[in-house]
């Protein structure tokens, strides 16, 4: 399980928690990835104001994996999934065989400021079981939200 923060058109990973499995992650933490093709950075990207979206959506967007995602109207399609469901989700996007889900964290004002995400070998993360394990750290990262005193407003239907 990683924390990161958006970093310029940049994703900064500043806090790890590493799976006891012998198959594991390495250690992200000081790393920087980029936004387009980790679950991390698309919740985070998610959420920015359109004119910053459009800037980093402007800049070349370098393909790391033969499934990474460099179309800017696919992305903005995806990011627009993601800031709905409230979890943005990648398939070996990043690298061959790793798969991960991120949900955002918010402060009390409903900004977006960080994300969590759980990440691991693509087959144990099948496509199948990325909304099951999405819903774990939605849940999570509601929690968090809530002690930094943010309140989610339901909208209600009038009768």
């Amino acid at each position: 399980m990683n924390l990161a923060v958006l970093d310029g058109d940049g994703v900064l990973n500043v806090d790890q928690i590493t799976s006891p499995r012998t198959v594991a992650s390495q250690s992200w933490i000081g790393r920087r990835t980029p936004w387009h093709c980790t679950s991390s950075g698309k919740i985070l990207v998610a959420f920015v104001p359109e004119d910053e979206l459009a800037q980093l959506l402007s800049k070349p967007l370098e393909r790391h994996s033969r499934k990474t995602i460099t179309d800017p109207d696919n992305l903005r399609e995806i990011l627009a999934e993601a800031r709905a469901r409230g979890y943005a989700q990648t398939v070996e996007e990043l690298e061959d065989g790793l798969s991960a889900v991120a949900a955002p964290i918010r402060r009390a004002d409903g900004q977006v400021i960080a994300a969590v995400s759980v990440a691991g070998p693509a087959f144990r993360m099948r496509p199948a079981d990325l909304p099951r394990i999405a819903r774990t750290v939605v849940d999570a990262t509601g929690t968090i939200s809530r002690r930094l005193g943010f309140v989610e407003r339901r909208h209600s239907v009038a009768r």
